[in-house]
């Protein structure tokens, strides 16, 4: 505005007889200016206006932002702390686990030391032991072969074995322990043995020899036709006698009759020497069942059977018969059980021993006798066991 002044009466100075319309002309440039001045300040009003509405939105969105990232803060925050929580209990639980762990390997390291350190003691004395308690075993099961099965020969053998386990232990207090067992082998030796094996093969060829026995026949047959003249002519004239004749050797052929002393019994019946040869075979494998088992009453109740149907129902005179008799008879008187002794001597001292060496019990175990019949061989062998 000051500008504009000056320079209007710059003009009037150098132009003093200008018309009266220059005054209009500057009233006209004064209102531009004026309005430009507004408009300028409008402009300048609306850009700030626009300015501080957009910083306006700006600063409400990052305020938006900022409390969406706080919540995300915050979530996150809870989401580790409980992370953390559950981590702090699984590393608690699994630092208890390993100390239970640890703990029983402890327990398992100081029970295998103390399996290290006992095996370490008894090794000094684990053979010698094993040895005595070998001995011990071998003698029993000696005894149960001569009361049980009466093998004497396995009996020795065993005792033998037993005498061998004393003698490499190379102890000189077991003298009197291996006296016992030689004494019991030289009685044992002294003993006559049976052959029960002999007894059972010669029952099996007794009972392959059944086929061969003929049977008792003392049917009185009648002479042949030609000479009891009942020889058949081609003559017409003698059809009459060779009607007799023909009827009197159907009669003959027909119907037999078998005289029998009164002290025999009947004979048997048509085929039926099938079922008796079988019944004595059976006679004779009762008899050999019997034999292992030392079942004297059976044994010789058997063999009396067959000797009895035998004489009965077949030819005594024939020499298979004679033969096959005199066998049943010499079986018949041989006896199936051996006189063995009561008792063994060395076994109630090895048992003693090993009752004091390897058990160190004081008392002494009474020395074991001949089952008796009517005893219980099941107790006594689990007892045996036990002690063994």
């Amino acid at each position: 505005m000051t500008e504009q002044k000056q320079s209007t009466e710059a003009v009037e100075t150098k132009h003093p007889q200008q018309p009266e319309t220059a005054p209009h002309k500057s009233k006209r440039y004064g209102w531009v200016g004026t309005t430009l001045s507004i408009a300028i300040s409008l402009a300048v009003g609306v850009g700030g206006l626009y300015i501080y509405y957009h910083h306006k939105q700006q600063n409400a969105a990052l305020n938006t932002e900022n409390t969406a990232l706080q919540q995300q803060i915050a979530s996150l925050t809870q989401q580790q702390s409980a992370d953390k929580q559950n981590f702090d209990a699984k590393f608690e639980e699994l630092n208890t686990a390993l100390q239970q762990a640890n703990s029983q390997n402890q327990r398992l390291d100081n029970r295998i030391e103390e399996l290290h350190s006992r095996v370490a003691v008894l090794s000094n004395t684990n053979i010698e032991n094993w040895r005595l308690a070998q001995a011990n075993s071998l003698v029993k099961m000696a005894g149960r072969k001569i009361w049980s099965e009466q093998d004497i020969t396995t009996a020795i053998a065993l005792l033998k074995d037993a005498d061998q386990n004393l003698a490499e232990m190379d102890d000189p207090s077991l003298f009197f322990a291996r006296e016992a067992i030689m004494a019991d082998i030289d009685s044992l030796t002294k003993i006559k043995q049976i052959d029960l094996e002999g007894i059972i093969l010669t029952l099996n060829q007794l009972s392959n020899q059944v086929d061969n026995l003929r049977l008792e026949d003392k049917v009185e047959q009648g002479a042949p036709m030609e000479k009891n003249n009942r020889e058949i002519t081609a003559s017409l004239s003698d059809w009459s006698k060779n009607l007799r004749n023909s009827l009197s050797s159907f009669m003959d052929n027909f119907i037999t009759i078998a005289p029998r002393d009164n002290n025999k019994e009947a004979l048997l019946a048509p085929n039926q020497d099938i079922y008796l040869r079988e019944n004595i075979r059976s006679k004779l494998l009762i008899a050999a069942q019997a034999v292992p088992r030392h079942q004297a009453e059976i044994y010789k109740k058997a063999l009396g059977s067959v000797g009895e149907w035998v004489r009965t129902y077949f030819a005594t005179s024939a020499p298979d018969t004679i033969s096959f008799l005199n066998d049943v008879d010499s079986l018949e008187q041989k006896p199936l059980s051996a006189d063995v002794p009561e008792h063994l001597r060395s076994q109630s001292i090895l048992a003693d021993l090993v009752r004091k060496r390897i058990y160190s019990l004081p008392n002494s175990v009474p020395s074991q006798t001949k089952p008796q019949p009517n005893s219980q061989p099941k107790t006594e062998e689990k007892t045996s066991i036990e002690e063994s």
